[in-house]
């Protein structure tokens, strides 16, 4: 046997060897290592950072308008009646405001900071977010999670899904920055988060206006009605009804009102029956607000038959109330 052969291959594979060996047993370290280099020893973390920042930053902006536009139509005209019953004494809580101009203010100067320090910008311009998400939440005497806080808002409708999805993930890209110390940041980086940041405040105002919350209401009831397994069917041009349910061979209208302060009144009952003449389709009005007993009263004499096509109101907030608007439904169909 040549023993130096031997020995010359021994040495050419005992370093690949031993390297093999290492790198199994250590995997999990060099796991966490190779994950980082990206951006200990290259900019490519801060500049995928960015990236993500300004995919956020475009999806918050397409949101913003998509409200806008909603909000701007010209068919989505208030009721004066619908917001202006509240003094008879029997309104509720109104729900609590953002004050836009002063995260306008504080955006503004996170921007300029962002030139000497990236990092402390998109902090500041989390902070902000978060404290228009407590401004806009009822209050509460437990303390949430910024994580917790965006659920809440979404479960309460004050924030859109989608618009919930985009603070999410700015909650996710400021996580990134202060626990895994992973992004070297730039002043660009930080400009797209606050740009982002801006736009999710801009849009949670437009939100939150009497308009889009009726919008985001009447969106609400319409899906309801679908997976609870009827047929929809179209509104018609005249603007009487928001859209029509199908039951077996009978058609039932539906007016959606949303109430912003106050419960839903006499006179609300009243406006809307004189705009649905008796002549045509059998109608129920849903609303997200409480029937005063004035309301509740005036019901029967109201919804005559020989003067107008209402026949009954109800309340659906939430799936709690999901019975109360099959039986209405039904009982309109059955008449």
């Amino acid at each position: 046997m040549d023993w130096k052969l031997v020995l010359e291959y021994i040495k050419t594979l005992i370093w690949p060897t031993i390297t093999l060996i290492l790198g199994f047993a250590f995997r999990k370290q060099l796991s966490g290592l190779f994950g980082k280099i990206d951006s200990l020893e290259t900019p490519i973390g801060g500049i995928t950072f960015q990236r993500q920042v300004e995919a956020v930053a475009q999806e918050a902006a397409e949101i913003e308008g998509e409200i806008a536009a909603e909000v701007s139509e010209p068919s989505r005209q208030t009721d004066p009646v619908m917001e202006d019953s509240s003094a008879s004494g029997e309104g509720i809580r109104s729900l609590p405001e953002m004050r836009p101009d002063r995260y306008e203010r504080e955006m503004a100067n996170l921007l300029r900071a962002a030139d000497s320090d990236p990092t402390a910008a998109v902090l500041g311009a989390w902070r902000e977010l978060e404290s228009a998400l407590t401004d806009v939440i009822p209050p509460s005497s437990i303390r949430h999670t910024p994580g917790a806080m965006i659920r809440r808002a979404e479960l309460q409708g004050v924030l859109p899904n989608n618009l919930a999805r985009v603070a999410f993930d700015l909650k996710v890209l400021r996580d990134r920055v202060v626990h895994e110390g992973d992004v070297s940041l730039t002043r660009e980086g930080a400009a797209s988060y606050i740009a982002a940041t801006q736009s999710v405040l801009d849009a949670l105002s437009l939100a939150r206006t009497p308009i889009a919350r009726g919008i985001r209401y009447e969106q609400a009831v319409l899906r309801t009605i679908i997976e609870l397994g009827f047929n929809i069917q179209q509104a018609t041009q005249d603007g009487s009804h928001d859209f029509f349910v199908s039951i077996d061979d009978k058609r039932v209208g539906i007016v959606v009102r949303h109430r912003t302060r106050s419960p839903f009144m006499r006179l609300d009952i009243k406006k809307t029956a004189e705009k649905i003449p008796a002549s045509i389709t059998p109608t129920l009005i849903v609303t997200n607000a409480a029937l005063s007993p004035s309301a509740i009263e005036a019901i029967p004499e109201i919804a005559n038959p020989a003067d107008t096509a209402l026949r009954e109101v109800v309340q659906w907030r939430d799936g709690q109330d999901d019975s109360s608007l099959v039986d209405a439904l039904q009982r309109i169909a059955a008449t």
